[in-house]
């Protein structure tokens, strides 16, 4: 059905809590090691989705191939991609890593060429494949060697690495047999927090994070927020008009990102950062139209 101004208002809902998302997290790392801030992340992401499941009255799966399956999606949609986001903004700006994860939309339609018989490159395809990774190659060439040393670049390449976590659970996500997408959201957050649950406990220096109540909020705000109710909210826009509809997000949350960088947490960037995003969101523009199945596996895709 056609978008009605709830749809709209949900679709700004998801822009503004999956763009601040970035600059929460760089808000979080003041006291939280990258593996604690993801548990506590996914902790509360599951408890609020439990809810939600409990309120439509369905269960987790039971059966051994199902938990195995909801391994892997959380593995690669959860705890790697967003460890890996969060220990590269400890040494790459919120923005910019929000600016590099725009090209996860980018990632998905190369992997889906190869792993996905309906995803097939056109001429406008690959212009914007072109442009986004223009894009990318600026950012990594920008003099890091002068601004950042090394732990730059390697922020820089693990925020990639990331991108092809996402690409890579959309793709598997899409292979799976047909399943209530509350289910595997709350099955997924959950197995990730148990997953992280003795890495963080023990990683964490607890005896200090208490004292930065702004770290504590961050983190709440991060997991109920911008993970826990915005995958509900995205669920009910898909459900109710279709994943095309969120297709302008996959441009709009990188855009986000890079201005609460800047703008809250007063993050430097120059004409390679604003150029960046110039061939990376125009490279995102162009693969859109085409290629509306992409967005529907890959709801994972900036929440980072």
């Amino acid at each position: 059905m056609p978008p009605k101004p709830k749809h709209w208002a949900l679709l700004f809902y998801l822009v503004v809590f999956w763009g601040f998302a970035f600059g929460l997290i760089a808000m979080a790392l003041e006291v939280f090691h990258p593996v604690a801030l993801v548990w506590g992340r996914l902790t509360l992401g599951a408890m609020v989705m439990t809810c939600v499941l409990v309120y439509k009255r369905l269960s987790l799966p039971t059966d051994p191939v199902w938990l195995l399956r909801l391994l892997v999606l959380s593995v690669t949609g959860n705890v790697l991609p967003f460890v890996l986001i969060a220990w590269a903004e400890q040494h790459v700006a919120s923005g910019e890593v929000g600016l590099l994860m725009a090209l996860m939309p980018i990632t998905t339609l190369v992997m889906g060429h190869y792993f996905l018989t309906h995803e097939k490159f056109t001429r406008q395809r690959m212009i914007g494949v072109f442009l986004g990774l223009a894009g990318v190659a600026l950012l990594l060439g920008d003099d890091w060697w002068i601004y950042g040393g090394e732990l730059r670049l390697s922020g820089q390449l693990v925020t990639l690495l990331a991108t092809f976590c996402y690409a890579a659970n959309g793709i598997y996500a899409k292979r799976l047999p047909p399943i209530d997408p509350v289910v595997l959201s709350a099955g997924s957050l959950s197995v990730g927090s148990i997953i992280l649950l003795a890495p963080a406990i023990w990683i964490q220096d607890w005896s200090h994070s208490f004292v930065v109540p702004s770290a504590w909020f961050a983190l709440f705000i991060l997991g109920t927020m911008a993970t826990g109710v915005a995958t509900w909210v995205y669920f009910i826009v898909v459900g109710e008009v279709g994943p095309g509809f969120l297709s302008t997000i996959n441009y709009l949350i990188p855009g986000v990102a890079f201005l609460v960088g800047i703008a809250v947490l007063g993050e430097a960037a120059g004409w390679p950062q604003y150029t960046a995003l110039m061939l990376v969101l125009s490279g995102v523009w162009l693969i859109q139209p085409r290629q509306p199945k992409v967005h529907a596996i890959s709801q994972e895709a900036v929440k980072d």
